[in-house]
C-alpha cells in the first residue's frame, strides 16, 4: 500500500472526485490554489510534513492540438515553467537562453522537467505541456508558445508539481483533461464537466 497525495490547483477541479471503495491505497488530497507559485509551496511543505510515496497532480488543460478532443485525459511526462524569461519583438527567450540558469546543473536538470511513475501502471497517451502564468488566449501568444516549445498542452502548475517532486526524489504521476482549445476563450466551446468526468475516472483507475 503506497501514501499517495492528489493535488488539484482549485475546489472545482477537486470537488466531485470520489476515492473508489476498491481502492488499495492511503489517498489524501490537496488544494495548492491556483497558480505556480501557490502549487509549489502547498506542495512541498505538504512533502516535507507527510512524506508521501507518490504524488498524483490531476486537473483540466488547455489543448495546442487538434488531435486531442475536449474531454480527453493524458499523462504529462515533462512540463517546463515556459513563461519566465524575457519576450522580444521576435521571439521568447527563457533563462537559459540567456545564460542565466544552467540547465545542467541543480536545482534545473534541464529546462524540461521531466517525470516517471513506475508504481502506478496506466496506458494514456504521454505528452509535453508547459505551465505559464497567464492562461493563453490570443492566437499570436499561442503560436509563440507553439514556435518555442511545442507542447501538447497548457496548465498554470504543472511544472511546480514536476520540480517539487524531482527536488524531493518523489514519484509523480501528471494527468490532465482537455477542457478547451488553447487561444480562444470562446468559453461556449468549453467543457469542463465533461472533461472533469472523464478526468475522474482515469484517477480512479490508477488508485486501484
Amino acid at each position: 500500500m503506497a501514501r499517495i497525495v492528489v493535488i488539484f490547483a482549485s475546489p472545482l477541479e477537486a470537488q466531485g472526485f470520489k476515492i473508489p471503495p476498491d481502492c488499495t491505497h492511503q489517498v489524501e488530497f490537496l488544494i495548492s490554489g491556483v497558480g505556480a507559485y501557490a502549487t509549489q509551496y502547498s506542495l512541498h511543505e505538504y512533502c516535507v510534513r507527510n512524506s508521501p510515496d507518490i504524488i498524483i497532480n490531476a486537473g483540466i488543460a488547455g489543448s495546442f492540438s487538434e488531435n486531442y478532443e475536449i474531454g480527453q485525459v493524458l499523462s504529462v511526462n515533462r512540463d517546463c515553467f515556459a513563461d519566465v524569461g524575457v519576450q522580444n519583438e521576435t521571439d521568447f527567450q527563457s533563462i537559459f537562453d540567456m545564460n542565466l540558469a544552467n540547465p545542467q546543473q541543480a536545482p534545473f536538470v534541464s529546462s524540461w522537467l521531466p517525470i516517471e511513475c513506475a508504481q502506478l501502471s496506466h496506458s494514456l497517451p504521454q505528452v509535453s505541456a508547459i505551465t505559464v502564468n497567464s492562461i493563453t488566449a490570443t492566437g499570436t501568444q499561442r503560436n509563440v508558445w507553439l514556435k518555442k516549445y511545442n507542447p501538447a498542452i497548457e496548465t498554470m502548475e504543472g511544472a511546480a508539481v514536476h520540480y517539487v517532486a524531482l527536488q524531493q526524489n518523489i514519484p509523480c504521476l501528471h494527468l490532465r483533461a482537455i477542457s478547451n482549445m488553447v487561444g480562444e476563450r470562446n468559453k461556449s466551446k468549453w467543457n469542463i464537466p465533461f472533461a472533469l468526468g472523464n478526468l475522474y475516472e482515469e484517477l480512479g483507475k490508477v488508485l486501484i
